[in-house]
């Protein structure tokens, strides 16, 4: 009996680190990455086109998107977001933006770099930065 409870004692030991590793551990950041360089226009085609293959090509990857912009908002959490306008006029790339102070406007051309999240009516990306 003594040696069962050790043992349990062991393995929920393990298993509280293990946890507060992982809790602990460093936000990955786009910025520490290689990104995939690719234009706005090309990539919401990729997901109009075909959004199976293009996850499989582009989603979770961090993207160095450049285009052009077509609306500067914010989002209800006050981050700032950026439109890059896409092949047709409902389509484009949202970048969320990371931090505050983003200098841009319609009209302005820009490379934004940041997570994939996949596909709505729009690209998403997220933690995004100006390179």
């Amino acid at each position: 009996m003594k040696k069962i409870l050790i043992v349990l004692l062991i393995l929920v030991a393990a298993g509280v680190g293990a946890g507060l590793y992982l809790w602990n551990k460093p936000h990955e950041k786009a910025e520490d990455r290689q990104a995939m360089a690719v234009t706005a226009g090309v990539l919401s085609e990729a997901f109009a086109g075909n959004e199976q293959k293009a996850n499989a090509a582009y989603l979770n990857q961090v993207l160095a998107v450049s285009g052009t912009v077509s609306e500067v908002s914010r989002n209800q959490d006050g981050n700032t977001v950026i439109v890059l306008a896409g092949s047709d006029p409902l389509s484009g790339v949202q970048c969320t933006m990371r931090e505050d102070g983003v200098k841009a406007s319609v009209g302005d051309k820009m490379t934004i770099k940041g997570f994939c999240n996949g596909y709505t009516l729009v690209v998403l990306l997220s933690d995004c930065i100006v390179p």
